[in-house]
């Protein structure tokens, strides 16, 4: 396995691995509600991760996994190097970067007791991942496809187009994806998807990056 697989697999499973498992023990432990979050949206993804032991996996988990966004993006923009513009390459590792951050410090600021969590750091930081990865997302496919036109293998070329349809379609349809202190139950259910599908693209990547190692060279 290569450090581009491992960058993306662990990205992966860090992020979607800690959700599964905060919302596991936070159904164990009586501080979330028992559903099928994807289908029934009883429960949002931060109301899993605050009270218990819930709260302490869930923000040490989530905090590792933005760092290894931020790696992900590098990789991404050297991947791409060779076929985009520094213009187009910076922009996209800047909204990534940016909505990684965004997740991080929102992410930090939960604490067990509601009151006393900075809600509004906490909003900001999401909708910033969310809509921020949306404008990331998007140009990094944009380029992914000019860069296969240009002889680039791209393996998870299909996948990230259906996932970008979605995201693109859930955006529209339910206009984007937007986090709140108090959220209905339509909202709820489309942040669990569309956390999913951003994971999902992040491992996509797993198919492309083969080649992508560290490497020293001497000066």
């Amino acid at each position: 396995m290569s450090f581009g697989q491992s960058i993306a697999l662990i990205s992966f499973i860090l992020s979607m691995g800690t959700i599964a498992v905060t919302y596991g023990v936070a159904t164990a432990q009586q501080t979330a509600a028992i559903c099928n979050p994807f289908i029934d949206g009883c429960t949002d993804i931060t109301h899993t991760g605050m009270k218990g032991d819930a709260g302490f996996i869930f923000r040490g988990g989530m905090i590792a996994a933005c760092a290894f966004f931020v790696v992900w993006w590098v990789n991404m923009r050297v991947w791409l190097t060779r076929y985009a513009g520094k213009i187009a390459l910076n922009s996209m590792q800047f909204f990534g970067t940016l909505s990684a951050l965004g997740l991080l410090v929102g992410t930090a600021v939960l604490i067990p007791e509601k009151d006393a969590t900075r809600w509004a750091v906490h909003v900001k930081g999401a909708n910033l991942f969310f809509q921020g990865m949306l404008v990331a997302l998007t140009i990094n496919y944009v380029l992914i496809l000019k860069a296969r036109n240009k002889g680039l293998s791209v393996p998870s070329f299909r996948m990230k187009t259906a996932l970008m349809a979605i995201l693109w379609f859930m955006f529209v349809a339910f206009a984007g994806v937007t986090v709140g202190i108090e959220m209905s139950q339509g909202k709820r259910i489309i942040e669990w998807w569309a956390t999913l599908f951003i994971g999902l693209y992040f491992l996509s990547s797993y198919w492309d990056w083969q080649d992508i190692k560290l490497v020293h060279t001497s000066s």
